[in-house]
């Protein structure tokens, strides 16, 4: 014999060979008797709370640009600037220096924290080590 507990807030159902000492103990989860039919789940708040939708996605009325096609018309210079190297007044490149191979980890730490753009890869830059960071930043010379 089997028995089957239901959540009342989520309507997921359970069925264990035994009773389950830990669903009996929770408020939000009721046993079902064989046969017996399904109560309605009960509307706690959680599942019909807000979230936060980006533009375009779950908000139907943002009148943005739709395709990356139609945001670079509307700014191309921004779409230019992700491609170009910063510049001072005189011409000169204000990119980063690279740091010499066999230069410290903490000069290695500093340009890959400079050039490196997704914030997932700078939180691992302080766990690699100074020959891990200069292969992979380029410490080619």
């Amino acid at each position: 014999m089997s028995i089957s507990y239901r959540n009342t807030n989520t309507g997921d159902i359970a069925t264990f060979d035994e009773p389950s000492a830990r669903l009996d103990a929770l408020e939000n989860w009721e046993r079902i008797q064989d046969g017996q039919p399904l109560p309605p789940v009960v509307n706690d708040g959680v599942l019909s709370r807000p979230t936060l939708t980006a533009p375009g996605v779950h908000d139907l009325s943002y009148t943005g640009p739709a395709t990356n096609e139609a945001l670079r018309e509307e700014s191309p210079a921004a779409a230019e600037g992700a491609e170009t190297l910063a510049t001072t007044e005189g011409g000169e490149s204000t990119a980063p220096q690279r740091p010499a191979r066999n230069a410290s980890k903490a000069e290695w730490q500093d340009y890959a924290q400079q050039v490196e753009t997704d914030p997932e890869a700078q939180s691992d830059i302080d766990g690699l080590t100074r020959d891990e960071l200069a292969a992979k930043y380029g410490g080619d010379r």
